[in-house]
C-alpha cells in the first residue's frame, strides 16, 4: 500500500510512518499542494492525505484538480483539517473529496478508515471493469464498442484518415447449441474470442457484438487493408478445430467490411456499422464463410 500524505506539517507523516513501520505500507510526502499534484501524477498512490491548510493552493482546490484529471481522478482523497464548521466539510465534497477527517485524529481509526475506503476503491474499480467486458468472452462488450467508434470516428473526421470496422458472425451457430448443448457452443465462443483479439493490433478493439456476432475497429486502416485483416480471421476459423481435436468440430465465420474515409458516402458512426452490417449479410446470403466489402 502507498500512502500520499499532503501536509506542510511534519509530524502527520511521521506520525503515520510510524504506525505502519512494521507493515508493507510506503509513507510518500510532499509539503504543499503543488507538489501533492506533481507527487499523485508521478507516485500513484493508493491514497492520499491531503491537509486542508497549506502555503501555495489549499486542499479544496489540489482535491479539485486531482478530481479533474483522468490520471489521478480515482484515487480517493481524505481532507485533514482542524475545523469542525458544517460549511468547511460541505465544501470539502463539493471538491471531490472522498472523507473528511478532524485534527488531531485517532491513528487507530485513521487505519480503519484507509482500509476501508481502499477495499471500497478496490471494489469499485473492480466493477467499472466488469462493466465494460463481456463475460463469455472476455473482450469488449457492445457499450465500449460504440463508445470507442464514436471516439474514432471523431478523430478520422478531423485529421482525414480512414477507418474501418469489420462485423463477424459465426455461421451456423444454432447447429452447435443444438446439437453439442449451450456449453459446447459458449466454448466456440471464447475460442473464437481468442482468435480474434489475437489478430488486433494495439490501437485495434476486437468486440462481442451481441450472441455470436463479433466487430472489430480498425483505426488508419484502409478498405483493402481491412478486408486483408478479415480474411486473415476467416482463414484462421477454417482452419481451427473447436471442442475437440480428436473430434474437430468445423466452425466458419462470415464477414462484412466497410470505410470511411473522405469522399466515401458514410455520414456518420451509425452509417459506418450499417454498411457492415449489409456486407455481412450480403456474405451469409451469398454461401457463407466469406469476406465482403461495403462498396460505396
Amino acid at each position: 500500500m502507498k500512502i500520499l500524505v499532503v501536509d506542510d506539517d511534519p509530524d502527520t507523516a511521521r506520525l503515520l510512518r510510524g504506525w505502519y513501520k512494521a507493515q508493507n505500507v510506503e509513507i510518500v510526502e510532499a509539503n504543499d499542494g503543488d507538489e501533492g499534484l506533481r507527487h499523485a501524477s508521478s507516485e500513484k498512490p493508493d491514497i492520499i492525505l491531503m491537509d486542508l491548510t497549506m502555503p501555495g493552493i489549499d486542499g479544496f482546490e489540489a482535491s479539485r484538480r486531482l478530481k479533474s484529471d483522468p490520471a489521478t481522478s480515482d484515487i480517493p482523497v481524505i481532507l485533514l483539517s482542524a475545523h469542525r464548521e458544517p460549511q468547511t466539510k460541505r465544501e470539502g465534497f463539493e471538491a471531490g473529496i472522498d472523507h473528511y477527517v478532524e485534527k488531531p485524529f485517532d491513528l487507530d481509526e485513521m487505519d480503519a478508515r484507509i482500509r476501508s475506503m481502499l477495499q471500497k476503491s478496490k471494489t469499485y474499480l473492480q466493477l467499472q471493469v466488469e462493466a465494460t467486458i463481456d463475460e463469455k468472452t472476455r473482450l469488449a462488450n457492445y457499450r465500449v464498442f460504440y463508445k470507442r467508434l464514436r471516439e474514432e470516428w471523431e478523430r478520422s473526421e478531423r485529421y482525414g484518415h480512414p477507418l474501418s470496422i469489420v462485423m463477424f458472425d459465426l455461421d451456423d451457430f444454432k447447429l452447435v447449441n443444438d446439437s453439442l448443448g449451450h456449453p459446447a457452443g459458449d466454448r466456440v465462443l471464447r475460442e473464437f474470442a481468442v482468435l480474434l483479439a489475437g489478430g488486433a493490433r494495439g490501437t485495434d478493439l476486437a468486440a462481442r457484438y451481441g450472441g455470436e456476432e463479433f466487430a472489430m475497429i480498425l483505426p488508419h486502416i484502409d478498405r483493402d487493408q481491412a478486408e486483408r485483416v478479415a480474411e486473415r480471421v476467416r482463414a484462421a476459423v477454417a482452419d481451427f478445430s473447436f471442442l475437440d481435436p480428436d473430434n474437430p468440430r468445423r466452425v466458419t465465420v462470415s464477414a462484412g467490411v466497410a470505410t470511411f474515409a473522405p469522399g466515401l458516402d458514410i455520414a456518420s458512426a451509425e452509417q459506418l456499422v450499417a454498411a457492415a452490417d449489409r456486407a455481412l449479410y450480403a456474405a451469409k446470403a451469398a454461401g457463407k464463410n466469406r469476406v465482403i466489402v461495403h462498396e460505396p
